[in-house]
């Protein structure tokens, strides 16, 4: 998109403006509301922005798209559970479009969130009412909105897409980097204050051991790099030749495919590394394993990892 345009009243649902604080991604968003303490990332009630435009959302040619910035900050699998005991729901953020006869119409239910880190989202904003200047964005979950607005998509077919080639891949200890929260439970990560040791745990199994990766990463085939806490794939790629030509930016990409796992009470076999998922791709998945996944971990995290190899970056 190139066109967008931002709210002209944005409106919360304790009556309060906040059409300033939204006008710029500055990690300073809206206030969310009451907290309810029982349970981590959700508010006491729902919490409620109506946005208010001055233009209609309608109107140009291409798909509107809402594009929002902020974070939020997670329940855990214990947390759902007690929730759901306690018969309180988590309500994910629902979009709603006001007609020009002031009817509201949910368009989207629970789209989501900003998910992880502070970061910038787009949402499609499909079946606009005719004529609709006013959006309405409810959740009783802790989502923090630092900006919001409406853009307009529009093809591009002079795009060029570029895969970098992948150079070197390394598995080494890196330590953990120190973590802050700022106002509004904005999380922090300093990767230049890092702490070699911390309270965590290694899920029982076999990770893979330390050096070079690349045979594991560079092709999707089922085949992973397991890495624990306190580690890190150190990733280098080929520069691209040039620079881009006059009027023309350059965007990087890093696009992953993996999973993640922690070891919450209620998190499936989160006490050990196994079972891995497998989509069923071609590939040697098993002698991948067999010759990379050989370092077994289990318990507390310790710093026993060997110094950086011949031909590692960090050496």
């Amino acid at each position: 998109y190139r066109d967008e345009v931002l709210p002209v009243r944005a409106v919360n649902d304790r009556g309060e403006d906040v059409t300033a604080i939204l006008q710029e991604s500055d990690s300073v968003p809206a206030p969310v509301g009451e907290l309810d303490h029982r349970f981590l990332g959700r508010l006491e009630r729902e919490h409620r922005l109506t946005l208010t435009f001055e233009e209609p959302l309608d109107s140009h040619p291409g798909g509107s798209i809402l594009i929002a910035d902020g974070w939020v900050e997670y329940p855990y699998s214990q947390t759902m559970f007690s929730a759901w005991q306690a018969g309180a729901t988590y309500l994910s953020p629902t979009l709603e479009a006001r007609d020009r006869k002031g009817r509201w119409h949910a368009i989207l239910e629970q789209f989501g969130y900003p998910a992880g880190m502070p970061r910038r989202i787009s949402v499609p904003l499909p079946g606009l009412p005719e004529g609709c200047r006013a959006l309405r964005i409810t959740t009783n979950q802790e989502v923090y909105w630092d900006r919001l607005a409406v853009a307009w998509a529009e093809r591009c077919p002079e795009a060029v897409r570029l895969p970098l080639v992948l150079e070197q891949a390394y598995l080494a200890r890196c330590g953990f980097a120190r973590r802050t929260t700022g106002p509004q439970r904005l999380p922090q990560y300093d990767y230049g204050r890092r702490a070699s040791l911390w309270d965590t745990r290694h899920p029982r199994g076999l990770y893979t051991a330390f050096g070079p990766v690349i045979e594991l990463i560079s092709t999707r085939d089922d085949a992973f790099a397991i890495f624990g806490p306190g580690e890190e794939i150190h990733l280098e790629f080929v520069a691209p030749a040039g620079v881009p030509r006059p009027g023309w930016t350059r965007r990087l990409v890093l696009e992953t495919v993996g999973w993640c796992k922690d070891m919450d009470l209620y998190t499936k076999d989160g006490e050990t590394v196994e079972p891995l998922p497998a989509l069923g791709l071609p590939g040697r998945r098993d002698d991948l394993h067999r010759r990379f996944n050989t370092r077994y971990a289990s318990g507390p995290f310790l710093n026993t990892a060997p110094p950086p190899a011949a031909g590692d970056p960090r050496r």
